[in-house]
């Protein structure tokens, strides 16, 4: 017998959503600034000296166009922070983050400046992984207990419980609650099921029972 328990909690919570795509924001922002200083830094410089730092720079336009992306990403963050985590539109945003986190990437590894380089890379492979993560279709946490244990959640710093760990399963008023023989305590709130709590709870308990005799090695 397999029970299955959705969890109220999700996997893709809205706040880290949210907060990947204000890293992105301030990157493009900081880096917008710096190419508009250092397109002016050059201007000031004598024109026999400009030829050597020319290499360095991206046309003007291009930092202002960073910039703006930036201020405009930050906008709709700020004001419309619902709609750019639907999952259409929140999809859309990370792909424009990542190919031109990539561009200033690979421009900034040309150039041999390796810590801009670096820093666009990881943000980059942030907005990737996020991509897939946020891309799965089921965003709904399950607890899983069948005959070998109870699987916990992908949120769960520890992801199995064998029958022999678990002193009690109890569930009611909507919360699951194991309890450990060390013990440790785990409680999620559950979403609803179809599931009669009393045949969970008979399951359970047999399964703790037929587990008692190897305890000793969990309990401390």
């Amino acid at each position: 017998m397999i029970f299955e328990l959705p969890l109220v909690e999700e996997k893709v919570k809205r706040q880290q959503v949210l907060t990947l795509h204000l890293v992105v924001a301030f990157t493009w922002i900081i880096t917008g600034i710096f190419l508009g200083m250092l397109h002016w830094f050059v201007k000031s410089v004598p024109v026999d000296k400009q030829i050597f730092l020319h290499g360095f720079t991206l046309p003007s336009f291009l930092g202002y166009g960073v910039l703006s992306l930036g201020l405009l990403l930050f906008a709709f963050i700020i004001l419309k922070n619902k709609w750019v985590t639907e999952k259409v539109p929140n999809r859309w945003v990370r792909i424009i983050e990542f190919f031109l986190l990539i561009f200033l990437a690979a421009y900034a590894a040309l150039l041999k400046i390796w810590v801009p380089t670096v820093i666009y890379g990881v943000v980059s492979l942030a907005v990737l992984f996020a991509l897939y993560w946020e891309g799965i279709t089921d965003n709904t946490l399950y607890i899983c207990i069948n005959e070998r244990g109870i699987k916990l959640p992908v949120t769960s710093r520890k992801r199995f419980l064998a029958w022999a760990e678990v002193e009690r399963v109890l569930l009611r008023f909507g919360i699951l609650t194991i309890e450990c023989c060390d013990n440790r305590l785990f409680q999620w709130n559950i979403s609803g099921t179809d599931y009669d709590k009393e045949k969970l709870h008979q399951f359970c308990n047999t399964r703790i029972l037929e587990s008692e005799n190897e305890r000793s090695k969990y309990a401390w």
